[in-house]
């Protein structure tokens, strides 16, 4: 019988042992997905908006405009795949037309990561320049884009810059 309650207690041990360790590794992975959107301040250099929209080659429209710039081969881009239509759908239904381009050698000087979006009233005039949202999965939850077009669309203009947050983004090495 002494025996048999040992074996249960090492079979125990090891499990939550187990357990342990595969919860640490689960936490270090995610967290090491955890990047900052522009640790270099690139959205923060005089006269970004100005090269930015030189770098996309963007003409005064008259709707608002959301650009959407994502990289094909960042799995945060693939994360964001279900943010990103509900995010085109939600812009699409409040009269926001919406761009998307991959990331590309001139937009690398101006896009610090992906996916990334920028938003321009129907004057041309600078709304929001940030990331599609934050956390682990940038997921529709915690967008910032569509708190924006929402604000836009009453009237709004808060001309927001985030780029000191953290979530699943692939940093462009310039």
């Amino acid at each position: 019988m002494q025996n048999l309650t040992n074996k249960r207690y090492f079979i125990v041990a090891l499990i939550g042992v187990w357990l342990v360790v595969v919860v640490s590794g689960l936490v270090y992975f995610q967290l090491g997905q955890l990047k900052p959107f522009d640790e270099n301040k690139m959205l923060e250099r005089h006269n970004w908006f100005s090269q930015f929209k030189e770098q996309v080659v963007w003409q005064n429209k008259d709707s608002a405009q959301l650009l959407i710039i994502t990289e094909d081969k960042c799995g945060c881009t693939i994360q964001a795949k279900p943010h990103l239509s509900s995010l085109q759908r939600f812009a699409k239904n409040q009269g926001v037309e919406v761009q998307t381009f991959k990331l590309n050698s001139q937009l690398k000087s101006v896009v610090p990561a992906t996916p990334a979006a920028v938003l321009i009233d129907k004057n041309g005039e600078f709304v929001y320049a940030g990331p599609l949202s934050e956390g682990l999965a940038c997921s529709q939850g915690s967008g910032f884009v569509e708190i924006m077009i929402s604000n836009l669309q009453a009237g709004f203009n808060s001309s927001l810059l985030i780029a000191d947050t953290k979530g699943c983004y692939c940093i462009n090495r310039a």
